[in-house]
């Protein structure tokens, strides 16, 4: 992406959040773990922008904490039972 396309869409995002896109995307791409579209969705720029400044930052995918699932409790588990 050209600079200024990209210098550009880093302002808007700072007007529409009133945040740095660094802190903003380490934020929601590695603690909220969104996706690359919902951030951009998020944000009203493209995927590729969003991309692209991931790379610039070094944020990486294997940067996110993982998954920790946990077992459901009686009552959620008689919930899904009567989705089925």
């Amino acid at each position: 992406m050209e600079p200024r396309r990209k210098d550009y869409a880093a302002e808007l995002v700072r007007e529409r959040t009133g945040r740095e896109v660094e802190p903003l995307l380490r934020e929601l791409y590695l603690e909220r773990r969104h996706s690359q579209q919902e951030i951009a969705d998020a944000l009203g720029v493209s995927r590729a922008v969003v991309v692209g400044w991931l790379s610039e930052y070094g944020i990486s995918r294997e940067d996110r904490p993982p998954v920790v699932l946990t077992a459901l409790s009686p009552l959620e588990e008689r919930a899904m039972d009567g989705d089925r």
